[in-house]
């Protein structure tokens, strides 16, 4: 790959990287804001059980959000490993070069879309088990 086209992604994964950072930090300071919250009420219920219904669902998004934001962290960092490396492109799993619509669409992938697929099933096995 060219020098300028690793300039490129790297330039455009790392803004990806600190946009992403940015909103889990975010998220991070409204859960502790929820937190506060309950703090205000010294670590009881408040006045409206709806509201702390809420307000626990809420605090469970955010961090079922940010951990996927924070998965979407580590292909990134992985993918500017491999930039470094030079295996930026490849399949991580068999080698094959990863579809460049795919790279395209997600600049981060590090399996291409069969090896991905594989792996997909795996898991969900491993779940279910």
């Amino acid at each position: 790959m060219e020098a300028t086209k690793i300039s490129e992604l790297r330039r455009a994964l790392e803004q990806r990287q600190t946009e992403i950072q940015a909103e889990v930090d975010r998220m991070g300071d409204e859960i502790r804001s929820i937190g506060q919250d309950q703090g205000d009420e010294k670590g009881s219920l408040g006045n409206h059980f709806a509201e702390d219904g809420t307000n626990v669902t809420e605090a469970e998004r955010l961090s079922t959000i940010g951990d996927d934001l924070r998965e979407v962290l580590a292909q990134i960092e992985g993918a500017i490993g491999r930039l470094d490396d030079g295996t930026y492109g490849a399949c991580q799993r068999c080698g094959k070069p990863i579809n460049p619509e795919r790279l395209e669409a997600f600049p981060y992938v590090a399996y291409d879309i069969d090896c991905q697929t594989i792996l997909e099933r795996e898991n969900a096995l491993r779940a279910g088990r």
